[in-house]
């Protein structure tokens, strides 16, 4: 009995230690899964955040690509301008289409489709404010889409102007593969109706009923909360049990309609990583203390690779492995504070890019990218920040000491990244590469956004300019941009109060000294003070209201060869400057051509004047465009000739009846006499302009030059003195 005793004891106190044992053991799994399960929510939760600010960033986006569009309009606009609109403003791959809806549901498209959509007249002219619609069935192509719409009034109808965006462009923005695509990530309504969804399935489900089907009581009221949070725009995250299987739930108010973001990941994803360990623990207690090591440290690793999964969705771009424009903002926002350092900001891009793409392929595209993101990464990675902003354009933030010339410092940069990526080698195929960079160097109190913004300004200058390769911003681009924006927020005022007058400079003729031509010149006088073309006519060009000043000039023109025929029953040439950007309007001949009727007058009293430069112009028919002015029975005169770079070549094959020589080449005898010899031969009439003196006269005469224009027979007159000029000579 007392050796029975005497193993009672041992086997007792053994029992208690295992006991012991398996109870810290069992205590210990359970506050890991705890930790685990707290981990995970938070990670899930920043998930959420991080993608509900992509979606919420592209909404508003496109918000804003409808209000522009909307700014636009005005009563008079009809459903044609509309289109032209949403052609000249919007990127082709981010919507599908526009359309214009009218009271009794008739829906036109801008791809020349029209549908019937009377079940929705409500729902689009319910509100003056802009709607972003729930995900439906586009009639159009079937495709599942959303739509941005707003109620305007055109031509004093009521309409509703919508943007169709796929709602696959939502869905490209969830993260790439949610827990290594076994998770599940949803925008949804506060219904629970699926608006999108990161499995591409059509939308026509409700997420919420799907998982109502709990089990226990715990579980139901958390799904209970979650309905309520919803109602009330509440985020959260929680873990339920549907169908005996545990699931990760976070949920983020996306600040648009009653929308939603969710993402849901089953637990056992999570479990997969440490259940190894769970049943080793479970059978080897003995070496409890080992094995809680072991999952401690296999909890934290497995953490930080969960960190680094998000961290790498949230700052590192996708397709170069180097650092997107979250992590330059949020990177360049830390570095600036630096006091001791001073700054700058370089974005670059590869000139003509989506040419490149499209001659040599997106796999040849994506490759050159991410050389150039090895290169920059290469040279400047370990010190200053770089990184791709979007599609070819890079950032590098750029930092030197204090009392160090920053300005000269940078020319070596720039000097630098072009020899890197001048000569790009793929697949044994060598590719010259040109590079455009904008430059910003910061000063005090700058912000890495305004930084950002005035480099990307700087850069824009840059464009189409083969002599200039990068561009610094300054002083004077900043004051360029506040009069731009002064000048474009009077430029309509401008038209609809005849600020912009029309001058007339006279062409002599060098056989009879009479007047037998003129040139129509635009003058913006506002005030009682004139605006010089040169400070307006750019930023026309560029904002394309130089199209609208085109018809305003032209119409004034007809109407005055109009009354002058009229008035002196004789005829006078007029020759107007035709912008580039309207030359390349698809019903620019036709409609000029109407305007000429309109006044009664030939389009061969008109001569339309085109700059040298416009001519070679690669990215339009230009040669195809003149075949057509010449045809309506226009004339056409190549202004500027000799400054620009079209060939002896092209000018054979152009329709072209006059060459206006510039200015510069006049007291040049040699390219006089050379430009001469050309137009003989090619039996173009020419005219001198800008001539001031007797002897320029006289040698311009001797060479045979057809008419002069020019300060010394008269400067550009208005109306009234233009005709007295005229009749007197």
């Amino acid at each position: 009995m007392k050796k029975n005793q005497n193993y009672k004891i041992p086997i007792v106190i053994i029992l208690l230690i295992v006991t012991v044992m398996v109870t810290l053991s069992v205590m210990y799994l359970s506050y890991l899964q705890k930790i685990t399960d707290e981990n995970t929510l938070m990670n899930l939760g920043e998930l959420a955040k991080q993608d509900a600010a992509k979606i919420e960033n592209q909404i508003e986006q496109h918000k804003r690509m409808l209000e522009n569009i909307i700014d636009q309009i005005d009563k008079k606009t009809t459903e044609k301008d509309i289109f032209r609109i949403y052609e000249d403003n919007i990127a082709y791959e981010e919507f599908s289409r526009l359309a214009i809806m009218h009271k009794n549901g008739t829906t036109i498209t801008s791809d020349g489709e029209t549908v019937a959509l009377s079940d929705d007249i409500e729902e689009f002219f319910s509100s003056d404010d802009i709607k972003v619609s729930q995900s439906r069935k586009s009639k159009v192509d079937q495709e599942e889409i959303n739509i941005y719409s707003k109620k305007i009034e055109i031509e004093t109808e009521e309409v509703v102007i919508m943007l169709v965006v796929e709602t696959s462009k939502y869905e490209n923005i969830f993260a790439e593969a949610v827990y290594d695509g076994r998770g599940y990530e949803y925008i949804i309504n506060s219904n629970g109706e699926i608006i999108a969804n990161s499995q591409r399935k059509e939308n026509n489900y409700n997420l919420i009923e799907i998982i109502n089907k709990l089990e226990d009581k715990e579980s139901k009221d958390k799904l209970e909360e979650m309905k309520a949070n919803i109602s009330i725009k509440q985020n959260g995250q929680d873990i339920y049990k549907v169908e005996e299987k545990n699931y990760y739930i976070a949920y983020k108010y996306l600040n648009v309609n009653d929308w939603y973001l969710v993402i849901i990941a089953p637990a056992s994803i999570i479990a997969e990583e440490y259940n190894t360990s769970l049943k080793l623990t479970f059978i080897i207690s003995i070496v409890i203390d080992t094995i809680a090591l072991i999952i401690a440290t296999y909890i934290v690793v497995s953490n930080k690779r969960k960190k680094e999964k998000l961290y790498n969705l949230a700052y590192i771009d996708r397709l170069t492995k180097i650092g997107n424009k979250n992590y330059f903002i949020e990177n360049g926002t830390e570095e600036i504070k630096d006091r001791e350092k001073n700054f700058a900001t370089l974005t670059l891009d590869i000139d003509k890019f989506k040419s490149f793409n499209k001659k040599n392929g997106r796999e040849t595209g994506d490759r050159l990218l991410e050389i150039i993101a090895d290169k920059l990464n290469n040279r400047f990675g370990r010190k200053y920040l770089v990184a791709r902003l979007s599609n070819d354009m890079f950032a590098i933030l750029y930092k030197e000491n204090k009392g160090i010339k920053l300005k000269k410092s940078i020319i070596s940069v720039i000097e630098n990244i072009e020899k890197d990526l001048e000569n790009i080698e793929i697949e044994g195929i060598k590719y010259k590469i040109i590079i455009s960079i904008g430059v910003y160097i910061l000063e005090k109190g700058d912000n890495i956004y305004e930084a950002l913004d005035k480099t990307l300004i700087a850069h824009s200058k840059t464009k189409g300019k083969y002599n200039q390769k990068y561009y610094i911003f300054n002083e004077k681009l900043e004051e360029e941009l506040i009069k731009e924006h002064d000048i474009e927020s009077i430029m309509e005022e401008g038209i609809e109060q005849e600020e912009f007058q029309i001058y007339y400079q006279p062409k002599v003729s060098t056989k009879t000294g009479k007047v037998t031509d003129s040139e129509a010149l635009v003058r913006w006088i506002r005030n009682g003070e004139v605006i010089s073309p040169a400070s307006f006519i750019p930023i026309f060009e560029k904002n394309k209201f130089i199209i609208k000043l085109d018809k305003y000039i032209y119409e004034s023109v007809c109407k005055d060869i109009s009354d002058w025929k009229r008035k002196y029953d004789k005829k006078i040439t007029v020759s107007i400057n035709v912008s580039k950007e309207h030359l390349m309007e698809e019903m620019f001949v036709e409609e000029y051509c109407k305007i000429a009727k309109k006044y009664g007058i030939e389009p061969n009293e008109i001569e339309l004047e085109i700059t040298e430069s416009a001519t070679v112009d690669e990215n339009f028919d230009m040669l195809g465009v003149m075949k057509k002015i010449k045809e309506a029975g226009f004339r056409i005169s190549i202004d500027d000739f000799g400054t620009g770079y079209s060939s002896l070549s092209m000018l054979q094959n152009m329709p072209v009846d006059v060459l206006k020589i510039d200015k510069s080449f006049i007291n040049q005898k040699d390219i006089l006499e050379t430009i001469m010899l050309i137009s003989k031969k090619l039996n173009l009439k020419t005219v001198a302009e800008g001539v001031e003196t007797e002897e320029q006269v006289k040698e311009i005469t001797d060479l045979n030059v057809d008419l002069i224009q020019g300060y010394y027979f008269s400067k550009p007159l208005e109306k009234t003195e233009f005709e007295k000029y005229w009749q007197n000579n």
